[in-house]
């Protein structure tokens, strides 16, 4: 069974290749390097100066931009995209202090959802309690996306009920 990355990237592949990408949680650039292979122009934004400086070192592609700001800024630096990806939680091998917040993950959510022209796929992580409310929020909001317009899916673990999962909003 493939880890939840890697089933994320085989969801976002179904997208690509594709004129502009967006990974709204950088961290450490795993998803904007595979983003960078397919994508024209991918954008990355992450609040830690630590996730710029690493992903900078791993990911020397002239498509990619990498954007020190909170991805609820997104619509800043891009109108609209093909595809992107939420990998929500901390980063690893960084302080776990740090987390993605439930107040700027929905307003980011909510603003990507409206400017995305294919589809998005966002990483759960709820073992700990900031990722929780995301998580729960997260089952509402999308439950409540008019069917007409979107199709959303799930991908989880049923008998690991702290694993991340996978949730996948796709344009109609």
């Amino acid at each position: 069974m493939q880890s939840m990355v890697d089933y994320a990237h085989s969801e976002l592949s179904r997208y690509l290749p594709c004129a502009c990408a967006v990974d709204f949680t950088l961290g450490q650039g795993n998803d904007t390097l595979f983003l960078s292979q397919y994508a024209d122009t991918v954008y990355a934004f992450d609040i830690q100066q630590k996730a710029i400086e690493l992903s900078s070192r791993r990911i020397n592609s002239q498509n990619v931009h990498l954007v020190l700001d909170s991805h609820v800024h997104f619509d800043r630096y891009v109108e609209s995209f093909d595809v992107g990806i939420f990998n929500l939680g901390y980063m690893p091998g960084i302080s776990h202090e740090v987390t993605t917040v439930l107040e700027t993950t929905q307003k980011a959510i909510k603003k990507a959802v409206e400017c995305m022209r294919q589809a998005i796929v966002i990483v759960v992580y709820i073992g700990h309690a900031a990722g929780a409310q995301e998580g729960q929020w997260l089952e509402e909001y999308c439950s409540s996306l008019d069917s007409h317009r979107f199709n959303v899916s799930t991908y989880r673990m049923m008998n690991k009920r702290q694993a991340p999962y996978v949730i996948t909003i796709e344009k109609r």
